[in-house]
C-alpha cells in the first residue's frame, strides 16, 4: 500500500503517468518453490503426480482469490496501453475467482 500511496502522490504532485495494479493470488501450471496462501493451488497438482496425493494445510474452508497468470499478464498490458485520460484513478484492484481449499482439492 505504501507503493501505491506514493505513486498517487507523485502522480498529483507531479504528473507522474503511475499506474498500479493489486493482485490476488496469481497461479500458472508451472512448479515453483515458494511458500504463500496460493502454493497449494498449484502444489497439488505436482504432488498429486508425483505422490499420488496430496495434504493441504488450509482450513478446508479457507477462501483464496485467484487469478491465472496469462490474465495477470494481459490486464497488466491492458494497464498500459490505456491511454492516460481514460483512467479515474491509478491504482486498481484485478479480481479472479474464489473458492475454498475444499472445493479446489475436490475438483483436483
Amino acid at each position: 500500500m505504501f507503493g501505491e500511496q506514493l505513486g498517487q502522490y507523485y502522480s498529483r504532485k507531479f504528473g507522474l503517468d503511475y499506474r498500479g495494479l493489486r493482485y490476488p493470488a496469481v497461479i500458472s501450471s508451472e512448479k515453483f518453490d515458494f511458500s504463500g496462501s496460493a502454493c497449494y493451488s498449484t502444489e497439488i497438482f505436482f504432488e498429486a503426480l508425483e505422490k499420488g496425493e496430496y495434504k493441504c494445510w488450509h482450513s478446508p474452508k479457507t477462501i483464496v482469490p485467484y487469478l491465472y497468470i496469462d490474465d495477470a499478464v494481459l490486464s497488466t498490458l491492458m494497464l498500459l496501453k490505456v491511454d492516460k485520460g481514460r483512467l479515474s484513478r491509478t491504482n486498481y484492484q484485478v479480481a479472479g475467482l474464489s473458492f475454498t481449499a475444499e472445493e479446489w482439492c475436490q475438483a483436483v
